[in-house]
């Protein structure tokens, strides 16, 4: 790359391309790198960057990111904050991947945290709260240009017409996405009886891995809310990990019921974001 400009205008390039278009200047100025990207790829097939294992797996600090919806707020929309426009996440993804981060699965982390199994040495997880057709027609194409997996927390009653059908969350799997669970019915689970929040952690869990054929080993939890009772509730349901929200990154001296999260919003510019991440994993 030729300076950190390269990256801002490679990455307005791929935004545009993978929105609907990018105009022939911006692609002739483009790198080589970001002229595969706007060809739609993959830029990285394969491309890990360097790793670690052993000892530095064990002990590596991961930013986890929270997004919710990946398109444009809708006039009146309840919550804007959480649309997140396309255009700007590829620029978000562009610039992690400029400054050597790779998007990994929950998986990967709790297995390197546990066994020193390998990681990119600069890991992200990049998660998806809810499930919503964004997630692959918004997110997806970009992520799957990088040759990046995305973390879906799945509640179920989002699927179908009015949310994420399944026939797309099958897709995401095949594209090397982890289906983690958001419970059922997204209810705050600290003020539900101890039989709905069995049934929130359990059903959830099951279903996904029957209607999916994926075993689900991570939890999210509604709105980020939980109490010990709710842990402790998690834990006896089988999942080995639970995303709750607040600063930093994820560590593995962290309670692994409780990680943090760094939620993302529209206001987040790609070089407010990647100063965030930065700055959470004590870049």
């Amino acid at each position: 790359m030729r300076g950190r400009g390269w990256i801002l205008t490679g990455a307005a390039c791929i935004a545009l391309a993978l929105v609907g278009g990018c105009g022939g200047a911006a692609e002739q100025e483009a790198p080589d790198t970001v002229a595969r990207q706007v060809a739609n790829g993959p830029l990285s097939s394969g491309d890990t960057g360097p790793t670690i294992k052993g000892a530095a797996a064990r002990r590596v600090h991961v930013p986890i990111l929270m997004y919710h919806v990946i398109a444009d707020a809708p006039p009146g929309a309840r919550y804007p904050g959480l649309w997140v426009p396309k255009r700007r996440f590829a620029e978000q993804m562009f610039v992690l991947r400029e400054a050597g981060y790779r998007a990994v699965t929950m998986r990967q982390v709790l297995d390197a945290w546990t066994t020193g199994a390998e990681l990119p040495a600069k890991p992200i997880v990049v998660s998806f709260d809810d499930g919503n057709r964004t997630h692959l027609d918004g997110a997806g194409p970009m992520l799957k240009a990088l040759g990046w997996p995305g973390v879906l927390l799945l509640e179920l009653n989002n699927l179908g017409s009015t949310g994420i059908k399944v026939s797309a969350v099958r897709a995401l799997i095949d594209a090397g996405w982890e289906i983690g669970s958001h419970t059922v019915s997204h209810p705050d689970l600290t003020q539900v009886s101890d039989a709905q929040l069995r049934a929130e952690l359990e059903d959830s869990k099951a279903q996904i891995a029957e209607r999916f054929g994926v075993d689900v080993t991570v939890f999210c939890y509604p709105a980020g809310r939980y109490d010990k009772r709710v842990e402790a509730a998690v834990q006896a349901a089988g999942y080995a990990a639970a995303l709750a929200e607040g600063a930093g990154t994820a560590s593995p001296a962290d309670d692994r019921y409780a990680l943090p999260r760094i939620r993302v919003d529209a206001s987040q510019s790609a070089a407010t974001l990647l100063s965030v991440v930065d700055g959470a994993a004590g870049a």
